[in-house]
């Protein structure tokens, strides 16, 4: 600190001498890069696409999609857009206009890359590698844009004044096809992993990332052979599988209680399936096979680079603020443990089995016999969590969550200790996702076949849940039902939900009032049909009036 004072007070000093002795001199800025003198090695092209990395940073916020759905409610309205949407309080003047701007920066950021890289001598396939990475980057800037506000102005190249971007909306159509064909361009110059050797290459952009993300888009958007097909793209690869590492020795808790055993085999697959599930989002599995876009982490941060989900889903008496806590709608929508839909009780019969506090044995009935993953992802009262504190079970009342449950997936319970300092990476996309997309796709395009059931039976076994009833879930209609709740359950609290009742036109089913487990109102919601897409902030639209009118036509 005091070198860098001095620096600053001579610098000073020497620009006061100047100014009255000489006119100004041309000089370059000591501490600040010029675009004139930056690039010029194949260091500044790296060192630049690392910084367009940070637009993966701080991914774990997608959780707080889910709270804009109808999985989890978030009470503090100051941390997140969330609790203002899923109330229906949508104007342009009511949300962050930095969810807006923030992505027009980073696209900024990605053009001047790719307007700068090309001057640089150096090797042409690594430079044509970075281009690749940095277009896939902005085409997932893009992607979030329009899935979230629709049309958008699509800038392609860096500017100088800011009236060159006050341009009309793109339609949405036009940006999906530049988003598409960026994604086929960029792949061809994209490795399959980074191995052998390379240095400080961990989280980079891959050939699968391209086509993972392609499949996502495509989706979104309806396109379903298009998505089957770049689904089963990443599959062909050879380098993704679902994360089956998991240790049992680490599973401490004793779910006996909850699940009846007919076998010691079965037993096993429980506790198997049990700590893949859960320890596929610690730590120590970071980078696993499943992984294929993710946001780093690391622990000691003071708030800058660690995960905060260890302390917005964990319950206060384990040091969270039970910020994103899940709705009694997701806890219903877990399977039974023959991986058959669960038949819930009504509010009052739940009410009363809770017994203000003092659980009746009828309430446990509830939570018997359940999809593993229910156990691996919520907190429920009585349920157990060691690896959080010896001898820890989950008390409501102690928690702070305005549902009655509290989330255990995505947090590491090596980290709890610490605010805001958890050092697991948080899953953009991985592996589970792409089987959900070419099961769903490939069920629009041709209704359920062996390779739509395997899709999903992989998914299952993983978490050592039994296979798709075939004689049940034996039309388009019936597995197009049985995929979208088992995307709900295998992907709850990654952020894809929000966007999966819009696409498939069930948010005015979906969105209503929630209710914690003693019956009383957790949130009052309200949904209208313009909230398929989000208005543009006001901000926005005062700096371009271009915007004006397809605001109005999306009805703010």
């Amino acid at each position: 600190m005091k070198n860098k004072f001095n620096k600053i007070v001579l610098s000073f000093a020497a620009a006061t001498v100047f100014s009255c002795t000489a006119p100004p001199l041309e000089r370059v800025p000591q501490d600040t890069n010029s675009s004139s003198t930056f690039w010029t090695s194949e260091n500044d092209a790296r060192l630049a696409l690392n910084g367009c990395y940070g637009y993966l940073a701080y991914a774990y916020n997608n959780a707080y999609n889910d709270g804009s759905a109808d999985n989890a409610y978030c009470q503090y309205p100051w941390e997140s857009d969330a609790t203002t949407i899923s109330e229906g309080n949508i104007t342009p003047a009511s949300l962050n206009a930095a969810n807006y701007s923030g992505k027009y920066q980073s696209i900024r950021g990605f053009n001047s890359y790719l307007d700068n890289v090309g001057k640089i001598a150096m090797d042409e396939n690594l430079k044509k590698r970075f281009i690749a990475e940095a277009k896939v980057l902005r085409a997932m800037a893009y992607f979030d844009l329009i899935r979230s506000y629709g049309a958008v102005p699509l800038l392609t190249a860096d500017y100088v004044s800011p009236q060159e971007t006050a341009v009309a909306p793109t339609p949405e159509g036009e940006i999906v096809t530049f988003i598409i064909n960026e994604l086929v361009a960029a792949q061809a110059d994209l490795p399959l992993t980074y191995s052998g050797g390379i240095k400080n290459e961990k989280g980079r952009l891959t050939k699968g990332a391209a086509w993972a993300l392609k499949a996502r888009v495509e989706l979104d958007y309806n396109k379903f052979s298009d998505a089957a097909a770049s689904a089963q793209k990443v599959r062909e690869l050879g380098v993704y599988q679902l994360f089956r590492g998991g240790d049992v020795s680490k599973t401490k808790d004793d779910f006996s209680s909850f699940v009846d055993f007919a076998s010691t085999t079965e037993e096993q697959k429980f506790y198997k399936g049990f700590a893949n599930y859960e320890q596929l989002f610690w730590a120590v599995n970071d980078n696993n096979s499943e992984v294929i876009i993710t946001s780093q982490a690391i622990n000691n941060s003071s708030y800058e680079w660690g995960n905060g989900l260890n302390t917005l889903l964990a319950p206060v008496d384990i040091g969270g603020w039970s910020s994103i806590t899940p709705t009694v709608e997701l806890v219903n929508s877990y399977w039974n443990k023959t991986g058959h839909s669960f038949v819930a009780p009504s509010a009052e019969v739940r009410a009363a089995n809770y017994n203000e506090g003092s659980p009746a044995a009828a309430y446990f009935a509830e939570f018997h016999n359940r999809d593993t993953r229910l156990y691996a992802s919520i907190m429920f009262p009585t349920s157990p969590w060691e690896n959080a504190s010896p001898g820890y079970i989950y008390d409501w009342s102690a928690s702070s969550s305005m549902t009655g449950y509290n989330f255990r997936k995505l947090t590491d319970p090596a980290y709890l200790s610490a605010e805001w300092d958890g050092a697991q990476d948080f899953p953009i996309m991985r592996y589970a996702e792409i089987l959900l997309i070419y099961a769903e796709a490939k069920n629009e395009v041709s209704g359920p076949d062996s390779s739509v059931y395997n899709a999903i039976n992989d998914i299952r076994d993983r978490s050592g849940m039994p296979a798709v009833d075939q004689t049940m879930y034996n039309t388009k209609e019936k597995m197009r039902e049985l995929i979208r709740n088992e995307r709900r359950i295998e992907l709850a609290g990654e952020g894809q939900r929000y966007f999966d009742i819009r696409r498939w036109g069930i948010a005015d089913q979906v969105i209503k009032t929630i209710y914690d487990i003693t019956g009383n109102i957790a949130q009052e919601r309200g949904w209208q049909a313009k909230f398929m897409k989000l208005p543009y902030p006001q901000a926005a639209v005062d700096k371009n009036p271009n915007l004006s009118s397809a605001q109005s036509e999306k009805g703010y």
